[in-house]
Parts: structure tokens; sequence; C-alpha cells
């Protein structure tokens, strides 16, 4: 990669995996960065759900939603911090992509790099922490089907990485890891991001 070519990071993870906390605390460490926030919470904040779209409907708005942010973001700049990918939405509907007639292979090629994040192990955990996430619909049981079915599409990707453990812990391992390939995929980015810091 180089030229122009953005460099997008995917960190994605089942639900109250701490995407969102990571995806903020690595950004925070990139000030040139672009961040792309969630389309989907978006879409539930903004009144629309699955009850009111229907799942196909849903997730055709997450994706659409989810490729313009992208698109705006790279208008900004060439580091984008992605929190979720395109890929997410098959975990929820498996024929999204027949749907929409778009290759899942382009789609992962679209990525530098993809941080997945381990579903909180603890179901009593999960139950709390999923309390406090309006936008959050699914048990602890779910969850981790969702999980299992985010590293079998994104395990495929060169870069892909897959962090456990507690949320402090995936949040160093994140950002070392993203200093680290950027660095070594896209040094002009890095020296980019670092005058900016």
């Amino acid at each position: 990669m180089g030229g122009k070519t953005p460099f997008r990071i995917v960190i994605t993870g089942g639900p109250c995996a701490g995407k969102t906390e990571v995806w903020r605390f690595v950004g925070e460490a990139f000030p040139g960065g672009v961040p792309v926030p969630e389309a989907a919470t978006q879409l539930i904040l903004d009144g629309k759900s699955e009850d009111s779209l229907g799942l196909e409907g849903f997730q055709r708005a997450v994706y659409e939603r989810q490729l313009a942010l992208e698109e705006g973001g790279r208008e900004k700049g060439l580091l984008l911090l992605c929190d979720r990918g395109l890929l997410d939405g098959l975990a929820y509907f498996p024929s999204l992509f027949a749907c929409l007639d778009v290759s899942p292979e382009e789609v992962l090629n679209r990525y530098a790099m993809v941080i997945q994040l381990e579903v909180i192990r603890d179901p009593q955990a999960y139950r709390l922490h999923f309390r406090n996430n309006p936008a959050r619909h699914e048990d602890h049981a779910r969850a981790l089907e969702l999980e299992r079915e985010l590293e079998r599409l994104y395990e495929r990707h060169p870069t892909y990485v897959f962090l456990p453990g507690p949320l402090e812990e995936k949040k160093r391992e994140a950002l070392r890891l993203v200093r680290e390939r950027l660095v070594a995929l896209r040094p002009d980015l890095a020296v980019v991001v670092a005058d900016q810091a």
C-alpha cells in the first residue's frame, strides 16, 4: 500500500466486547487519524431498528451508512479508525452481500488491519455491561455466536488479530499493534500522524 490509499483499521467484536472504548482510546493516540463511528448504533439512536425496518432493511441501512461514513472520512485523511467494518453485517444477515451484489473479498481488501475484541466471558458481567448500552439487545449466548461468526469472516485477513482479556489489556495491545503495523506498512502515514500528535 502506498500513495493516496487510505489505511483503514477495523476494530470489531461481538456485543459488549469493548469496541467503542478501544476505538476511542486508539483514536486519542492518533490525533491525525479520522474516527469512523459505528453505523448501527447511529441508526438505532435515530429510531431506526430491525423492528422498524426488518432485518434485511436494517442491515442494508447499516451497510450504506457505514460506507458513507468511511468515504466521508477518506476526504478528511488517510488513516481511518473504524468502529466495526462493512463485513460485520454478514454476521447478522448472512445473505446481505448477495442482496447488495457485493463481493466479500473486495470488501475485506478495503481494510489494512482488523482487530477483533473478545466478548466478556462471564455472563453476569456481560449482563451488567449490557444494561449500559441502549443500542444492544443480544443475550450472552447470542453475543458469543456473533463473535464466532465475525472471527470466521475476518480471520482470512492477513493482519487479523483476536484480542482476549480485560478491557485495559485490550486497549494497550490494540494501540501497540496499530503503532507497529502503521510503521511497518505505512511509514508515510506514521510520520504524518506523529507530526500532528
